[in-house]
């Protein structure tokens, strides 16, 4: 007995896609959502009807406010300040041209890298002596102080500092010395010395003098009008 031709399977029909009452059916899309906008307007015409014009008006501003939203303006935590007056201490040589018959001066160290533990600024430093045998010596200290992070006015705030703390351990004011910021004659233990402490932009200023005998006892009146020449003559030659 041969055998029959293959089973073959009539066309199927696809079956009708099915979902739930009120969900499309699979494969199109999320379910619509239901509107209010019916709900909606019948409630604001029954509050219109009832509350009159200023009902009206009433809702219409809590309408604008429930759509507005307040912002603050940023705000910036960055420092700022005076800028760095000056990039550079002056010579000794120079500050000498201001001053008549001082001592020779001894060799000066020009202006050096200084250490400082304040990160904000990097510190230079410069010294000029003049100094002689059984006479008034003087000692004028510069420290310039540039800001690392330009525009913030940390140069300028320690040498500010510097001035400040001589001054907080006793000082009494110099008013209007030349180009200083402020200047002041600063209290020393010495009997035989005088000081003048000053801030000039981001420079701090010392000058010391000290009498022909470094163990002895000078005339204060005296050693400050020389400190003062010497700082004056200082300050004309940063700037």
């Amino acid at each position: 007995m041969q055998p029959g031709p293959p089973y073959q399977q009539g066309p199927q029909q696809p079956y009708p896609p099915q979902g739930y009452p009120g969900y499309p059916p699979p494969g199109y899309g999320p379910p619509p959502k239901k509107s209010n906008t019916g709900l909606i307007i019948g409630i604001v015409i029954g509050a219109v009807v009832l509350l009159g014009g200023g009902g009206a008006a009433a809702f219409l501003l809590l309408s604008d406010d429930s759509g507005s939203s307040s912002s603050a303006a940023p705000t910036s935590s960055k420092k700022t300040g005076p800028p760095d007056k000056y990039t550079v201490l002056p010579t000794c040589d120079k500050i000498g041209e201001g001053v008549r018959n001082l001592p020779p001066l001894e060799n000066p160290t020009g202006q050096r890298r200084a250490s400082t533990s304040d990160s904000s600024v990097e510190l230079y430093a410069s010294d000029c002596s003049w100094r002689e045998y059984k006479a008034p010596s003087a000692l004028v200290t510069m420290y310039l102080a540039k800001s690392v992070e330009p525009g913030s006015g940390n140069g300028e705030g320690t040498a500010k500092a510097g001035y400040e703390n001589a001054f907080d351990d006793g000082g009494e004011l110099i008013p209007n010395m030349e180009k200083a910021t402020k200047a002041a004659y600063i209290t020393m233990s010495s009997q035989s010395q005088c000081m003048i402490r000053f801030y000039q932009g981001n420079v701090d200023g010392q000058v010391i003098v000290t009498g022909p005998d470094p163990s002895g006892v000078v005339d204060q009146k005296v050693c400050k009008e020389n400190a003062l020449k010497v700082a004056k003559a200082t300050s004309r030659a940063i700037g």
